[in-house]
């Protein structure tokens, strides 16, 4: 199976778990955090969300901004640029972050289909934490990034009372 043919299935089935953490979470909820050094759930969807508007144009598509992205990056700032959560910050909500997430999703899975090996190869100036600096490369990273923040998520929709998220593709 092509590299990203692997990794559209991956991604699709994380853009399912994503809206699946945030299903039925209260507003009041998504502001919550565990102890005063954890991330909120609307902190750590937008955060994601920041990410997949960067793959999209990682892979040579326009991409609308994301309304909310100076709340999570410092442009002034080299790469990766984020602001850590600040308690006293207005995220977005977590409805206004399903909807922007449905929106990207679709996009970033049409620029991985069209994706060809040029594309996938193109040098990036920086690298992600299982190595290599193609955009390829930064993808598997990125494959990783979204499941880890999307478990965290998870531990924290449990942590607040509400049922464990739905593991396959729902229904």
């Amino acid at each position: 199976m092509p590299v990203a043919e692997q990794m559209g299935k991956q991604f699709r089935l994380l853009t399912d778990w994503y809206l699946s953490v945030l299903d039925g979470i209260r507003p009041e909820d998504g502001r919550k955090v565990l102890r005063d050094n954890t991330n909120s759930l609307e902190w750590l969807a937008g955060h994601l969300l920041v990410m997949r508007s960067r793959n999209i144009a990682r892979l040579g598509q326009p991409v609308a901004p994301f309304r909310y992205l100076d709340t999570f990056v410092d442009q002034t700032l080299p790469p990766p640029s984020f602001r850590a959560f600040d308690s006293q910050t207005v995220y977005p909500s977590l409805a206004e972050c399903a909807e922007q997430w449905l929106s990207y999703s679709t996009a970033f899975s049409n620029a991985l289909e069209a994706a060809d090996e040029p594309i996938l190869q193109r040098e990036l100036a920086l690298s992600g934490p299982t190595g290599g600096n193609t955009v390829a490369d930064l993808l598997t990273s990125m494959v990783l990034h979204e499941a880890f923040h999307i478990g965290q998520m998870s531990l924290l929709r449990k942590a607040l009372g509400y049922p464990a998220m739905y593991w396959f593709h729902r229904p």
